[in-house]
């Protein structure tokens, strides 16, 4: 007790150390914490989805021709053309079981008389099934949500959205949500901690890829190959 008393009459005594110090240890404890919640997140943790340890990325290395915007979903070396998926999508002998394709977009959201500024994910009919996740409430997007371009104006809520946004009201179910100025029917919630598959984004929605000319005006890549 009176090492204890004799260092705290020291502190006192010198409040410009004293406050330094504090601030050093603050910074210093707060920089681990941050760090360590990133190696948490990136090295330890599985993503919320069935059997995460088979799930691979498709790469392909090498310079590529055409636009090099890859997008925030992935470097470079993962960004396919749109015909490029579709043709590994039908390729047979891949020896996967599934594959699917997903790109992040802004994504300006209009619900009844509230706006919204958020993010939204461009996902293949394939990505949940792919991933094995189960909705929150309602349905997920199919294989049928996506087989025609421009043709399938639906959307899968997250599940913060939906509880922040939404109210959690599960009559949410089958109205209609304006994305980019394209109406959209809610289809379903996906299940509480899915954020899709990228580390950092938290989407707000989740929308047919073939429907990417509906909430990006004006882009119309679908048979570019470039």
């Amino acid at each position: 007790m009176n090492d204890l008393r004799i260092a705290f009459r020291k502190l006192i005594r010198t409040p410009f150390i004293t406050v330094v110090a504090v601030l050093s240890l603050a910074l210093g404890i707060g920089a681990n914490a941050a760090i360590f919640s990133i190696f948490d997140q990136v090295l330890l943790q599985s993503l919320p989805v069935a059997e995460p340890d088979r799930l691979v990325n498709l790469v392909a290395p090498g310079p590529k021709p055409g636009s090099q915007s890859c997008n925030t979903a992935g470097d470079c070396e993962h960004v396919f053309s749109y015909p490029m998926f579709r043709d590994l999508e039908e390729a047979e002998g891949t020896g996967l079981s599934g594959l699917a394709a997903h790109r992040l977009f802004g994504a300006n959201i209009a619900q009844g008389d509230r706006t919204v500024d958020g993010s939204g994910v461009l996902v293949s009919g394939s990505y949940f099934p792919v991933l094995g996740v189960r909705p929150a409430l309602g349905r997920l997007l199919q294989p049928a949500d996506d087989e025609t371009i421009g043709e399938h104006p639906v959307a899968v809520l997250s599940h913060r959205f939906w509880q922040n946004d939404a109210g959690g009201d599960p009559t949410v179910l089958n109205s209609t949500i304006v994305i980019n100025g394209t109406s959209m029917t809610v289809v379903g919630v996906a299940p509480r901690g899915f954020d899709g598959t990228t580390f950092g984004p938290q989407p707000d929605v989740f929308v047919p890829l073939s429907m990417r000319g509906a909430v990006n005006p004006g882009w119309d890549g679908f048979r570019n190959r470039r």
